[in-house]
């Protein structure tokens, strides 16, 4: 019979595993022969060897490196500029709710732009002269002025940029013998002096608009945004949060709002505080599925399923359809039990039957009694699996 082993294991996964890979793969193996043939317990490099054994992997030759699903430099990249966007993006919603106006560069004053004369850029190149008589006046005065003086550029400017700005047929006298047209005509006049000055040529209207109406405009665009909080604020389900955590929405928040380093709280956003909480709770329920159930969904699911809660009869004939298909244990119930697990299950290890005769802990002894459990797992079996702390409420009640 011919071995196949689980999606992703491979001489070349294998090798690279961890702990929580090495005993999922034992997991799925188990599942798939129908009976139990590796044991989920032992070191790292015990695991290794007995699933290298059972299918036949040799470690000793280094293997092909498979590319199949492994993220390449432009995932990462891509990855990293949506978690920018979301930050640029709440940072310009802030910004527009407090009245401020959001620029991605900071503004340069004019005086501190340094400025070239066009003749000293173009010594070889004869610029047309241009009379400043009164139809020419009134046809420059009507074009908008520019923050930049006349026959000034900033420095840097190329010099055929600059000779196409001048570039153009017949002397410079029809534009002084030329009527003073309108402003659009000034310019169509300069750019084809060939055709009639009085050609009408509209002038465009611009619909006014303030500041305050730009402003509201941006945060409607922002608040597609904050919908990624307000999801978060408004999710009960276990498997909303897991999907939360791998979409990537939960990183975006912390990266944005949360320390730049862990631990270092002084370096956080003043907002932190307020997400902390909603970040670091999806976080440690992330831990349990990855470390505790070594990544197993169905397991992980499985064992956080409660019955549905008890409710009223239905009329015969009441649709049923918006009820939820699955029940699940409250996330935040979850995160509250973790230490009450971790404490029981250390009080559990220290019991005789898991001692050597140094009166040392056992692993060997502990993996014969609960092979293949993890410690929720564990917790459930001897009885301790509590979602409310029932030492404090006792104290509460003989309070």
């Amino acid at each position: 019979m011919v071995l196949v082993p689980p999606d992703g294991l491979n001489a070349s996964s294998l090798i690279a595993a961890k702990g929580a890979e090495l005993k999922f793969w034992i997991i799925k193996t188990n599942e798939s022969a129908e009976k139990k043939v590796l044991n989920v317990s032992g070191t790292v490099e015990t695991l290794r060897s007995s699933l290298a054994a059972y299918y036949g992997f040799d470690l000793t030759v280094n293997p092909r490196v498979e590319t199949i699903n492994v993220p390449t430099v432009d995932e990462s990249i891509r990855d990293r500029q949506w978690a920018d966007l979301v930050s640029l993006g709440i940072e310009w919603k802030d910004s527009i709710k407090a009245g401020k106006q959001f620029k991605l560069v900071p503004e340069v004053p004019e005086a501190l732009v340094p400025k070239t004369s066009i003749q000293s850029i173009l010594p070889g190149i004869e610029l047309p002269g241009i009379e400043l008589g009164s139809a020419n006046q009134q046809s420059i005065a009507q074009i908008p002025s520019t923050p930049s003086s006349q026959n000034s550029l900033p420095t840097g400017t190329g010099p055929n940029v600059i000779a196409n700005q001048f570039r153009f047929t017949g002397n410079s006298s029809h534009l002084a013998n030329s009527p003073a047209p309108a402003a659009m005509n000034s310019v169509a006049q300069v750019m084809h002096p060939h055709i009639p000055s009085h050609l009408p040529v509209p002038s465009p209207t611009l619909s006014p608009s303030t500041s305050a109406a730009a402003g509201l405009r941006e945060v409607g665009i922002l608040d597609d945004i904050s919908t990624v909080i307000a999801g978060l604020e408004r999710c009960e389900g276990l498997r909303q949060v897991i999907e939360q955590i791998e979409s990537g929405d939960v990183q975006a928040i912390r990266d944005r709002y949360g320390p730049s380093e862990p631990g270092r709280r002084g370096t956080a956003d003043p907002s932190w505080p307020k997400y902390s909480n909603l970040v670091s709770k999806r976080e440690r329920i992330h831990r349990v599925l990855m470390q505790d159930f070594a990544g197993d969904k169905e397991r992980f699911f499985n064992y956080f399923t409660v019955p549905p809660p008890a409710t009223k009869k239905r009329k015969r004939g009441a649709d049923v359809s918006d009820l939820p298909t699955e029940y699940f244990r409250s996330f935040r119930k979850i995160v509250e039990a973790i230490p009450w697990r971790e404490a029981d299950i250390v009080a559990e290890r220290q019991k005789a039957e898991y001692l050597d005769g140094e009166g040392e802990f056992s692993d060997v002894k502990w993996g014969q009694v609960w092979d293949g459990k993890n410690s929720w797992e564990i917790w459930r079996e001897i009885g301790k699996e509590r979602y409310q702390n029932t030492k404090k409420k006792a104290e509460d009640i003989n309070s």
